[in-house]
């Protein structure tokens, strides 16, 4: 993969991936991305930032649930 920013070599690590919201935090550990060999901006693929946003999507789901349920 060719960065977009500064049109340099790619390569595959894993970073930390935290997201916080008022009622939770998640961390994900071991995300995929793509970094940079020269600036080292980094890329989730399209692919795992879905079922990301899909997870969060579902906790904010369920956290609302169990705070509905303690009304």
């Amino acid at each position: 993969m060719e960065c977009l920013k500064c049109f340099n070599d790619m390569f595959i690590d894993y970073v930390e991936f935290n997201v916080q919201r008022e009622d939770y935090n998640l961390e994900l550990k071991r995300i995929p991305v793509y970094v940079c060999l020269e600036c080292k901006e980094t890329y989730i693929e399209e692919d795992e930032m879905t079922k990301i946003f899909d997870t969060v999507n579902e906790l904010d789901k369920n956290i609302n649930n169990i705070k509905q349920k303690k009304l």
